[in-house]
């Protein structure tokens, strides 16, 4: 609601300005007007210290907003050196584009000089924050690992310059103009993209798809080789084309 200055009644002003020099005559009354004048203070400056209140109150209002919207755009996570390292690694290695299992051991023969406290503890907050799944073994605490579409989105820019958003968000608009390319396939040749571009864009559209709607026919190279868009999925890809936004 908006805050609106109070207006100055120049009347009602003036008539207490005569009384208060009337009130000057003696200096009882004189004291006395003053003193009325701090108990009993005039209408303007009633509503000036209304409207001072309400200022400060929006203000504080408005303050505690901007807090939580930095706190939504803010990054979404802080990691540590080894752990960034460990990322950028795993997403050179991977030609596949998609989730390829990768066994621990070649990650320590990758980084030999890292203690092996710590890169357990790398691929622990990778995978704290949703960038990695891993398995466990008897005496082996992280036996393999497999990137997620979450690492796809965050890192893959920076590592190979793919941008996995803006792509996801062109095969969204194809899928909603032509039919034709919900066949995986032809999208493929469309876009004359190689499988490691083509595969993490395509997963990062995933969750828009329920069970049935995203075919489950195992590829050798690629996430999915149909879709079927009803009425919901065309909703959520839109809004998606019109935002910019996958995640």
């Amino acid at each position: 609601m908006p805050i609106a200055y109070p207006e100055r009644n120049e009347r009602r002003v003036a008539f207490r300005r005569v009384l208060e020099a009337l009130s000057q005559a003696t200096p009882v009354t004189a004291a006395l007007a003053h003193l009325y004048g701090y108990t009993h203070p005039s209408q303007f400056e009633q509503d000036l210290e209304r409207f001072q209140r309400e200022l400060a109150v929006t203000v504080d209002d408005q303050a505690e907003r901007l807090i939580r919207l930095e706190a939504l755009m803010a990054p979404r996570a802080v990691l540590n050196e080894l752990a960034l390292d460990v990322a950028f690694h795993t997403l050179r290695k991977n030609d596949t584009g998609r989730g390829t299992l990768i066994i621990y051991g070649a990650l320590e023969a990758a980084f030999p000089s890292a203690q092996k406290a710590l890169l357990e503890q790398a691929v622990a907050e990778l995978a704290h924050h949703g960038y990695l799944t891993t398995t466990a073994a008897i005496g082996h605490p992280i036996l393999s690992y497999r990137p997620t579409r979450d690492l796809f989105l965050a890192f893959d820019l920076a590592t190979t310059g793919n941008n996995t958003r803006a792509d996801a968000v062109e095969i969204a608009q194809l899928w909603l103009t032509d039919d034709e390319m919900r066949n995986v396939h032809r999208l493929k040749d469309r876009l004359g993209w190689p499988v490691r571009r083509l595969n993490p864009a395509l997963w990062a559209l995933k969750p828009v798809f329920p069970d049935g709607r995203w075919s489950r026919e195992v590829h050798p190279t690629l996430a999915t080789t149909s879709v079927l868009i009803l009425p919901d999925e065309r909703f959520k890809l839109r809004k998606m084309v019109t935002s910019g936004r996958v995640d």
